[in-house]
């Protein structure tokens, strides 16, 4: 098997955090683990600007970590670079990683935190053949494929109708609905905003809009994120409803059926078709279309065009606030 060297940029939450305490293989969140965990890549390096979390990182995967990246890209070379810094670093840090000879990024989402800076990191991407996969990881869950695969048997007939619900930021994790939605359903065809909302941590905006995807209305709706986190979806359609809760980790799919007792009614039947969820192992999922994409066996689940598909809804809800 070939193994493809990679290091990390930005080693917080993403990048080594949210699973840096957990025990056992189960549970892959980050790109630290997910490529300490995956047998075709050898997690070489990383860099974050933070002593502390280089420090982190060196502990548990045994590997060193540099504060600047020009120091990792002279002495490694890596085939795969994640880039998990903020946002707002995305742009800069890929300019400085795509010109050396990198087979393939892996960003963080969303990809970047301007239009224009985007559709400029697909064109260096281009120019240089380096592959660029955003980090949209729910397209890459089995979970999520059969349920596409659902909702084109047409299980619950016609979809028409659903809401989404999410917390802390439009930008941060409401794309995450967009671009699943775009996954399942293809273009957007219209955008309202229903109400302006307010923005998390004073910056992201958290409206409530309305979305229609292809023949598929959507009602993004804003939780308070200090109350609670919030990512749940339901889709209605002409023979059932599917829910989608949990951040993604249920699945439930209901057809309809008549009702026992009155004569020409229909109710949704209580027996539910679970579809499994692996969103634990979420960075797993994402690697393991990597490595399918760059041994030629399989074409990128989220690449920089979706990825920009996604950015160009949000920058139009942005514009109607």
């Amino acid at each position: 098997m070939r193994k493809f060297s990679a290091a990390i940029i930005g080693l917080g939450k993403a990048g080594q955090g949210y699973d840096y305490d957990h025990v056992g293989g189960s549970y892959i969140k980050t790109h630290a683990a997910g490529f300490s965990s995956h047998e075709a890549f050898d997690l070489v390096a990383a860099v974050d600007a933070d002593v502390l979390q280089c420090k982190r990182f060196e502990e548990k995967f045994e590997c060193p970590a540099y504060q600047d990246v020009q120091t990792m890209l002279s002495l490694h070379h890596p085939q795969v670079i994640s880039i998990a810094t903020p946002t707002n670093l995305h742009y800069q840090v890929f300019q400085e990683i795509v010109n050396n000879k990198t087979e393939a990024v892996l960003c963080e989402k969303p990809i970047s935190d301007s239009l224009k800076n985007a559709r400029h990191m697909l064109e260096l991407a281009e120019e240089n053949e380096c592959a660029l996969l955003v980090n949209y990881t729910r397209r890459f869950d089995p979970g999520v494929i059969l349920l596409k695969k659902a909702i084109q048997n047409g299980e619950i007939g016609e979809i028409y109708k659903g809401t989404a619900w999410y917390s802390k930021g439009f930008l941060n994790n409401g794309s995450h609905f967009v671009d699943l939605l775009f996954f399942l359903f293809g273009g957007v065809k219209e955008v309202k905003v229903i109400d302006r909302g307010r923005r998390w941590d004073g910056q992201d905006p958290e409206p409530d809009v309305y979305i229609r995807f292809g023949d598929t209305a959507v009602f993004f709706l804003a939780a308070r994120e200090e109350c609670f986190s919030l990512f749940d979806m339901e889709l209605v359609g002409t023979r059932g409803m599917i829910r989608y809760t949990e951040g993604g980790a249920s699945i439930e799919v209901r057809q309809n059926q008549p009702h026992p007792d009155y004569s020409g009614y229909k109710i949704l039947n209580p027996e539910k078709r679970i579809i499994q969820s692996c969103m634990e192992r979420c960075q797993w999922n994402v690697l393991e279309n990597l490595n399918q994409f760059l041994i030629g066996k399989s074409p990128l689940n989220s690449d920089g065009r979706s990825a920009i598909e996604t950015m160009e809804v949000v920058e139009n809800v942005f514009s109607l606030l």
